[in-house]
C-alpha cells in the first residue's frame, strides 16, 4: 500500500533546501525510502520552467494535449494542465509543494478529488505550509521542522509580537490632499480579449478610507480590474472608469495614476536581487525606484528606520533584503509601499507561501496599517482570513459572456 503524507513546514524558509534536496535525489533520512523510485515534483519552479520551454524551444507537449499553452492559461488551468502531463508519465511517487496555493475553492476541490483517486497507485507526499492546505485520506499528518520530520501535533510556530502603537507619518500630505471621496469608480465595464469574454457590464465604487477583498475564481477577470486601476491596461481607455477624481482618458499620465497607488505582488520579491539592505528597500518605497539611484535626505531616512521600529524589524536595518525571512521581506515590501501614505493600497496575495507565524505577522500589519491610516486598502486572496476582516467585498462571478461583479458590506 503506497504511502501518503501531508507535510506542513513550520518555517517557510526550509521549503527552498528540501525542495533543492528532494530534486537532487539527496534525500534527507526521512526520505532514504525514495531512492531507486520515479519521482515526479510538481512546484511552481517547474512549471515556470516548462512555460520557458515552451517559448523558447516551441515545446508543444501541453498545447498538444489540451489544445492550450500553460502560459496562456489561468493558476487553475496551468496546475491542472501540468499534473495531467505529469502523471502520463506514470510516477511511482508525487510530491506536490505548495499545490493549492493561488487557487480558488473549486480548482482546490477538484484537483484534490483527481489526485486522490491515484491513491492506490502511487505515493503521494503533499508539502505545505497553511493550516487549511491539508489533503484529505493521507495516511500520516507530519511537520518539516529543523531539517527532520515530526509528528503534526508538535506546535513549533513562535509567538506574534505586537506592532508599535502609532503608524510613521507620511514625508508630505501631498498625495493624500484633495483627494475626493469618491477614490475609484467603474461603471458598466466590459473587457475581452481575442474574442473572450473578461468583464461584462462590471460596475464598482471605492469609497475613501475602504479595506476591500477583491476576490472570484481563478480567471474570472481579478487581475484584469487591477491592471484597469494601476494604469498598466490599455482596455481601460474608452470605458467609464474614473480614477482619483479624474475619468480615464481625460490627459492623466500613467504615472500620474501609479505616483498615488502602493502595491505589492509575491511575484515583486523576485525584482530585488541586489543587496540592498532592508533600510534602502524601505527607502526606495519614496523613489518608487527598485534599487537606490538617489541619496536619500534626512527626512526620508528617519521615517525608514520608524517603519522597521513600528514592525519590531530595527535590528534588521542593515541586514540585506535577500537574508531576511519571507515572512520579514513581506512585511518590508508592505511598508515599502505604504512609506508615502498613498490614497490606494493594492495587495495582490500577499501571504502566498508564508508560515503560520509568518502569516500572522503579516495580518496584523495589514490590520494595523487599515485601522491607522487613512488609506484604502484593496486586498486581493482566495483563502478567507479569520483575523483579517475587510469592511467591503467584491465578488467577481463568471459566466460564459464574461464575469460580473458584486459589492457585498462586511463591516464588523
Amino acid at each position: 500500500m503506497p504511502n501518503h503524507w501531508n507535510i506542513r513546514l513550520s518555517i517557510s524558509e526550509e521549503r527552498t533546501e528540501l525542495l533543492d534536496k528532494l530534486n537532487r535525489k539527496q534525500y534527507p533520512s526521512d526520505f532514504l525510502w525514495l531512492e531507486g523510485k520515479n519521482i515526479c515534483i510538481v512546484d511552481t519552479a517547474a512549471i515556470l520552467r516548462f512555460i520557458d520551454e515552451e517559448l523558447k524551444h516551441d515545446n508543444v507537449e501541453i498545447l498538444v494535449e489540451s489544445g492550450q499553452m500553460l502560459t496562456t492559461m489561468s493558476s487553475g488551468e496551468r496546475k491542472r494542465a501540468y499534473l495531467k502531463h505529469i502523471l502520463a508519465q506514470k510516477p511511482e511517487v508525487l510530491i506536490l509543494d505548495h499545490f493549492f496555493d493561488n487557487l480558488d475553492t473549486g480548482a482546490r476541490t477538484l484537483l484534490a478529488n483527481a489526485i486522490t483517486a491515484l491513491a492506490e497507485k502511487m505515493h503521494i507526499l503533499n508539502i505545505y505550509s497553511r493550516r487549511g492546505d491539508e489533503m484529505d485520506g493521507m495516511e500520516a499528518q507530519l511537520v518539516w521542522h529543523l531539517g527532520s520530520l515530526h509528528a503534526q501535533d508538535s506546535d513549533t510556530a513562535e509567538a506574534t509580537p505586537e506592532f508599535k502603537k502609532d503608524l510613521p507619518p507620511a514625508a508630505s500630505g501631498d498625495l493624500l490632499e484633495n483627494v475626493p471621496e469618491c477614490l475609484i469608480e467603474f461603471k458598466n465595464v466590459c473587457v475581452a480579449y481575442y474574442g473572450k469574454p473578461i468583464l461584462k457590464d462590471v460596475s464598482w465604487t471605492i469609497q475613501r478610507g475602504e479595506f476591500w477583498h477583491l476576490c472570484g475564481p481563478n480567471g474570472s477577470g481579478k487581475t484584469t480590474l487591477l491592471t484597469m486601476l494601476s494604469g498598466d491596461n490599455h482596455k481601460a481607455y474608452g470605458q467609464d472608469i474614473t480614477i482619483f477624481g479624474r475619468k480615464k482618458g481625460s490627459g492623466e499620465t500613467i504615472w500620474d495614476i501609479k505616483k498615488r497607488i502602493g502595491y505589492f505582488t509575491s511575484s515583486m520579491t523576485f525584482q530585488f536581487w541586489r543587496l540592498q539592505t532592508s533600510l534602502e528597500m524601505l527607502v526606495s518605497g519614496f523613489y518608487d525606484s527598485i534599487g537606490m539611484y538617489q541619496t536619500p535626505g534626512d527626512r526620508q531616512l528617519a521615517l525608514a528606520k520608524e517603519w522597521l521600529a513600528f514592525m519590531n524589524l530595527e535590528r534588521y536595518a542593515e541586514t540585506p533584503f535577500l537574508k531576511l525571512s519571507l515572512g520579514h521581506q513581506r512585511m518590508v515590501m508592505i511598508a515599502r509601499a505604504m512609506v508615502k501614505h498613498p490614497p490606494l493600497l493594492i495587495l495582490d496575495e500577499p501571504l502566498v507561501d508564508l508560515d503560520e507565524s509568518s502569516a500572522q505577522l503579516v495580518i496584523r500589519l495589514i490590520n494595523r496599517i487599515s485601522h491607522l491610516s487613512n488609506t484604502t486598502l484593496i486586498y486581493v486572496s482566495h483563502r478567507t482570513e479569520p483575523e483579517l476582516v475587510a469592511t467591503h467585498i467584491y465578488q467577481l462571478e463568471p459566466h460564459e459572456d464574461g464575469s460580473t461583479g458584486k459589492s457585498i458590506v462586511n463591516r464588523p
